[in-house]
Parts: C-alpha cells; sequence; structure tokens
C-alpha cells in the first residue's frame, strides 16, 4: 500500500490534532526534502486521567540520498523532541507496520544519541465486507446520532475511554466543529436500549478526502486471487480494488461499548455495516489485548499488523511501566 496525502500533505498532517508540527531535512545542494517525519499532540486518556500525548508519525526518508537522511537520524529525533517538549507531552507513542522489519530493526536498537522504542504490544486492522441489515434484537433500537443525543454521546464516550489507555478525549465542540477532520456528530451511530440507554457507539469516518492508500500490488496469496476478486463477496470477503486505486473504505472509529458482550458488538457491527452497503468494506482496529478481538477474527477478513511503541528520550524509567495493566490500549485506527 501507498499511503498518501493528497492534494494537501501539509495541511492532511495539521488536521491529525490539537498540535502538529513537521519536521524536514533539506539537502541544501539539491534543493529537496530527503526525509521528513512529524508530531501530532492530542487530549488523551492515560490511567484514567486526560494527558498530553504525542503521537510519532510520516517518518520517512529517500532511498537515493546515499545514507545522510539515516546519519541525521538522532538529529532529527532531538529537533522533534526538543519542539514537542514545548507542549509537555506526558507520553510518546507510534506504531510501525510488522512487516516492515527494515524500520523496526532501525528503531528497536538501542542507541545513546537516540530514543529507547519500548513495545507496547501489537495492533490490528481488519478489512471486513459490510453485511446485509441483521435481524433486530428486541428492546435494542440502532439510529443515527442526533443533536439531542450529543450530550449523552459524549458522556458516553469519555467515561468508556477512561478505562482505556490513549483513548481520545471527546468534548461537545468537536462534533460540531468538525476537529476531527470534518468528523461530525451525524456521523455517528447508537445502539440503544430500554430507558434510551447508550450500550454501543461509534462513527464512520470515510478520510479520503485528504489522505488515501493505493494499492500497489499485492503479495502472497491475494497476489494468487487477483484474477478472482470479483468472487470475494461471495465468500464473505471484502471486495478489493485494481492495482493503482485507491482504496474506498470508511474506519469505524472513536468505538465504545458498555459492556463486554460479544454479541452486542457483533450486532453493533452489523449495523452499522449494513446502514453503509456502499462502501466494498470497512476498517477496525484493536490491540491484541482487546476482549472484542475474536469477534473480528471469526469473521471473514483481510487483516494487517502494526507494533505499538512508547517511545522514551529520557531513558530514566521504562514508559511502560507507568500505565495501569488493567487498562486495555485504545488507538483510534483513523488517526494512525
Amino acid at each position: 500500500l501507498l499511503y498518501t496525502r493528497r492534494p494537501d500533505p501539509y495541511a492532511s498532517f495539521k488536521q491529525e490534532g490539537a498540535h502538529v508540527d513537521v519536521v524536514v531535512c533539506r539537502d541544501l545542494e539539491r534543493s529537496r526534502v530527503v526525509a521528513m517525519g512529524a508530531y501530532a499532540i492530542r487530549p488523551l486518556f492515560v490511567n484514567g486521567k486526560v494527558e498530553q500525548v504525542a503521537y510519532l508519525m510520516g517518518l520517512r526518508s529517500r532511498t537515493d540520498s546515499g545514507g545522510a537522511s539515516r546519519r541525521l537520524l538522532h538529529r532529527a529525533y532531538g529537533f522533534l523532541h526538543a519542539h514537542s517538549e514545548t507542549q509537555r507531552p506526558a507520553f510518546y507513542f507510534t506504531t510501525i507496520l510488522e512487516e516492515n522489519t527494515h524500520a523496526r530493526r532501525l528503531l528497536e536498537k538501542r542507541r545513546k544519541i537516540m530514543p529507547a522504542y519500548e513495545p507496547f504490544g501489537r495492533y490490528e486492522t481488519f478489512a471486513l465486507r459490510p453485511v446485509r441489515g441483521p435481524k433486530a434484537i428486541p428492546g435494542l433500537q440502532f439510529r443515527k446520532a442526533q443533536r439531542e443525543d450529543l450530550s449523552a454521546l459524549i458522556t458516553f464516550l469519555n467515561e468508556r475511554g477512561q478505562r482505556h489507555q490513549f483513548f481520545p478525549v471527546m468534548q461537545e465542540a468537536d462534533l460540531l466543529q468538525g476537529t476531527y477532520c470534518g468528523l461530525r456528530l451525524e456521523d455517528f451511530y447508537l445502539l440503544v436500549g430500554p430507558q434510551d440507554v447508550i450500550l454501543a457507539a461509534g462513527a464512520a469516518w470515510d478520510q479520503q478526502r485528504y489522505k488515501q492508500y493505493v494499492v500497489q500490488q499485492y503479495g502472497g496469496w491475494l497476489r494468487l486471487c487477483q484474477p478472482v476478486f470479483f468472487t470475494f463477496p461471495l465468500f464473505g470477503l471484502p471486495r478489493l480494488p485494481r492495482q493503482g486505486a485507491a482504496l474506498r473504505f470508511f474506519t469505524l472509529s472513536f468505538w465504545a461499548m458498555r459492556t463486554g458482550d460479544p454479541e452486542i458488538f457483533s450486532y453493533f457491527l452489523d449495523r452499522v455495516s449494513a446502514h453503509l452497503q456502499q462502501y466494498p468494506f470497512f476498517l477496525v482496529g484493536v490491540h491484541e489485548r482487546n476482549p472484542f478481538r475474536p469477534v473480528l477474527n471469526n469473521r471473514p477478513h483481510v487483516t494487517y499488523a502494526s507494533r505499538l511503541y512508547l517511545v522514551d528520550w529520557e531513558k530514566k524509567q521504562n514508559p511502560v511501566d507507568r500505565l495501569e495493566t488493567d487498562r486495555v490500549p485504545y488507538l483510534e485506527c483513523g488517526m494512525l
């Protein structure tokens, strides 16, 4: 997959958090950028409290820079740290695709002049095919969020989000003003039980307007199956596009459940996806410790995995040890 931020990469990066900086390494002789990276500082729940957390992203270097960008890597990280410190983030984290063994070897190696990348588990992104309308469950109401749901929705998301590590802190203004790259209240869906109690909530977030995934090539069994991609829906799998095309999908984002009932989670997934049949597939991301992972894994799916790291410049105490272990990590898939 080629991950792009068209038509305006800088504006796209700036959408990723309350404070975002993009850092470039420029070759002055050739007048071109040879490497870049960025960080976004966001208010997230950590140990049940609101903390400013920095997400490191977009680390890229030119393959024809002769190794100069790698030699300057420690200076780039020092620059990132110095600038982000003005916002005083409590934690730094990042993700690396599991198959990107080059980057993992480069950044996992301990060096005095580089921050430590402390492993914090595996994160899986599931691509699922929308289903047709499931049979309704008596006593449960599924609907799109409306203006009168706003206060209850925000309360529900924050109350449930507090129980996780790194769940985004939500405010009413975020959904009224489009803080999250155009995500609005009407993009949220609710599953409501008796006495109008919210049992599940989540948003269908289509981000293709400002960032895209373009298929460069298929590997493994997908490469062999290209001629019969059109038959995938018959087996419950998402229909995949031809090489060179951008993936069209939505991401189930900012989702939360009142209980750990897997049947309610599964029903909510079915109702959301049935409402959005125009998309060939949708994404749901979960940490390996998420109790709902088996629900996703038991469905026909295509998946890719990333490794999650806490990035530590001080190296006095492993930041993983500062986190309460009874709180399952939640990473917002639409903001990775």
